[in-house]
């Protein structure tokens, strides 16, 4: 396997030594090693479309060769600056992309990702890049003077597609960012057990989804009214706004997280100003991506609350304690944001949501 910090110094040696991303879990303990190097200048980007951005920037003030990293999943996001601005026809920006290779055919993985890892190699192929597949066997000094040569004949972007398994285990360094009493298990206990009868619940990828799953099965519950947006990360406060548009009749709830939230926030001034008064949008904010090895977000160095009542949600709420937001639960009615904040303690581990994603679907639409 691939130890983090020997890639990271592979990485400086050849020239590498700014990066933008993402985090990814097929690349967590590369991702954590490279959140706890004080020799690289690195930002963890909002979404990778943004990242980037910040690599153009990067490259056009230094005429280095800025480094990218992201899940295949996140290629979405990244197509159109690659497309209608990094490519040769247009500004021909040089990058080194490595990309988390989830889905990969042969590989066990989530539903979700069966299909983007399937198409991956097609899309970068498609955009017209060249790239190379590091499995935990692969010669990452070679790989590194390979992607160096490349880029002293070449201002296009080069790849690293990174299977399963490929990096080392790294435990991260980092001092613990500031606690809470309540957990992110706890929030959605508290969420299930004041749930009206009338309420539909969208909850994002990640933990939250997975948690709320558990706690159901636990106890034994219908989760008919759960939407689980096991994938496209950022986009769940979006449905949740096209639920509440056209079924003004339920309450309709948004299960987000911070770093979800962070992603598309754009979207918190498309539903502010909708003009719907049937949406509570719950943001759990423990500061961190937690499926992907605990990098920091930026979240807790803004205020989420006062760029949502900007946006025009007419009641916004910040919440500390489980008094606050049982309170808060019991009132909340029209169009309505809460960013609870929490602890970043991890539960016990629990699986994937045991329905299909089809089949969630189908149940959750018998509620309209």
């Amino acid at each position: 396997m691939i130890d983090p910090l020997f890639f990271l110094k592979k990485c400086k040696d050849n020239g590498f030594s700014t990066f933008y991303g993402v985090p990814d879990s097929t690349l967590k303990h590369f991702c954590t090693a490279a959140t706890d190097d004080k020799e690289l200048h690195h930002t963890i980007c909002v979404n990778e479309g943004s990242a980037i951005g910040a690599a153009i920037g990067y490259h056009l003030s230094t005429s280095r060769v800025p480094v990218v990293y992201m899940q295949n999943s996140g290629i979405g996001n990244a197509v159109n600056p690659l497309t209608s601005l990094v490519a040769k026809e247009i500004y021909s920006i040089p990058m080194l992309l490595i990309i988390g290779w989830r889905g990969e055919p042969g590989v066990k993985d989530e539903p979700q990702h069966k299909f983007q890892g399937r198409i991956t190699p097609h899309m970068l192929e498609g955009l017209e890049f060249p790239y190379s597949i590091i499995d935990k066997d692969s010669d990452i000094e070679s790989e590194m003077h390979r992607a160096d040569l490349f880029f002293k004949e070449h201002d296009v972007p080069y790849a690293l597609l990174v299977k399963k398994g490929a990096f080392s285990e790294y435990v991260s360094r980092s001092p613990e960012r500031e606690q809470y009493p309540l957990s992110r298990q706890r929030v959605i206990e508290c969420l299930t057990e004041a749930q009206r009868n009338d309420d539909v619940i969208v909850s994002t990828t990640g933990m939250a989804s997975r948690e709320l799953f558990h706690i159901r099965k636990e106890n034994k519950a219908s989760h008919s009214t759960d939407f689980l947006t096991v994938g496209g990360m950022g986009h769940a406060s979006s449905i949740a706004l096209g639920v509440a548009l056209d079924s003004p009749q339920k309450r309709v709830v948004c299960l987000d997280g911070d770093g979800a939230c962070l992603m598309h926030l754009g979207s918190l001034a498309t539903i502010g100003s909708s003009g719907i008064n049937n949406l509570l949008h719950i943001v759990i904010n423990n500061g961190e991506h937690g499926s992907t090895g605990g990098q920091p977000t930026v979240s807790r160095k803004i205020n989420l609350c006062e760029i949502a009542k900007a946006c025009g949600y007419p009641s916004v709420i910040r919440i500390t304690s489980e008094e606050e937001l049982t309170s808060a639960l019991a009132q909340a009615d029209g169009l309505c944001f809460l960013e609870v904040m929490t602890n970043n303690h991890k539960s016990k581990e629990i699986g994937r949501p045991t329905n299909t994603p089809l089949q969630n679907k189908k149940m959750f639409m018998g509620n309209f």
